[in-house]
């Protein structure tokens, strides 16, 4: 029975790196920021993950405080940088409230989502 024990006890370590492989990309920090309130319109939407995304699978949809959807532009990762997806903004953003509800789909193929808002003051 020892051995045994020995054996899975020994193999634990492999496990480990598989496990990290599985993670999916987390919004890690975001301009305009989460919750925040900026002092004139940004020109983009900045999402910062945890690991790579794909830009052709990932992008955001932007709506008003209405809940009118906004115009954005095509996603793009920044240069030298696939953890951070870049969204253009073609016009300028009135003051108020505003919702980013963005899905990202990690190098890995992993899916994620989620939902913040921030204000642009008056």
């Amino acid at each position: 029975m020892r051995p045994l024990l020995a054996s899975v006890l020994l193999s634990l370590p492999l496990a480990l790196p598989a496990t990290a492989a599985l993670a999916h990309a987390e919004l890690e920090k975001a301009d305009p920021p989460a919750g925040g309130t900026v002092a004139a319109s940004p020109g983009e939407i900045r999402l910062d993950f945890s690991e790579g995304v794909e830009p052709a699978l990932s992008g955001i949809v932007l709506t008003d405080a209405a809940g009118k959807k906004v115009a954005a532009g095509k996603p793009a990762t920044a240069p030298k940088k696939d953890t951070e997806l870049v969204v253009p903004l073609p016009h300028p953003l009135a003051a108020g409230a505003y919702t980013v509800k963005w899905h990202a789909v990690a190098v890995d193929s992993h899916k994620t989502q989620g939902t913040f808002t921030f204000t642009v003051k008056p």
